[in-house]
């Protein structure tokens, strides 16, 4: 049986409520909705979010933030519905004893702001997700 990834709603903005409504019926995902006041993070911890959604233009994800260390698989993903933009955190950590270690990371990073066609698939996927939350909300 696949495990259920437990999304977190960030804050009480429509968009945020219109991306809940859209992700609620997603096979394998329990929303659970969390508006202000926002726990501190260790609270927010307990919940044991597998990614935590917010709208960029509303909240301030400090808690949120404070996460990435201590849970390197969680992701931070704040949408902005004025530009249909994904903002996409993750806590993954590497070591990096020398600059080469650091070189490694970079590279691996795609940094061309077209993105090969795999990026541009998914980008274009992750638009159309925030164009129709925005139009429904």
């Amino acid at each position: 049986m696949e495990k259920r990834r437990r999304v977190i709603l960030y804050g009480k903005s429509v968009i945020v409520g219109a991306v809940g409504a859209s992700l609620r019926d997603a096979p394998g995902l329990e929303i659970v909705p969390l508006v202000p006041p926002v726990p501190k993070a260790v609270v927010l911890g307990a919940l044991a979010p597998d990614a935590i959604i917010f709208d960029l233009e509303a909240a301030h994800p400090d808690a949120a933030l404070s996460l990435l260390r201590e849970r390197p698989g969680l992701l931070l993903i704040g949408v902005n519905p004025a530009n249909d933009e994904l903002l996409v955190l993750s806590g993954q950590q590497e070591r990096a004893v020398a600059v080469a270690d650091l070189l490694k990371v970079i590279r691996r990073t795609d940094l061309n702001p077209e993105g090969d066609e795999k990026t541009q698939e998914s980008s274009r996927a992750a638009g159309e997700c925030c164009s129709e939350a925005h139009q429904e909300g």
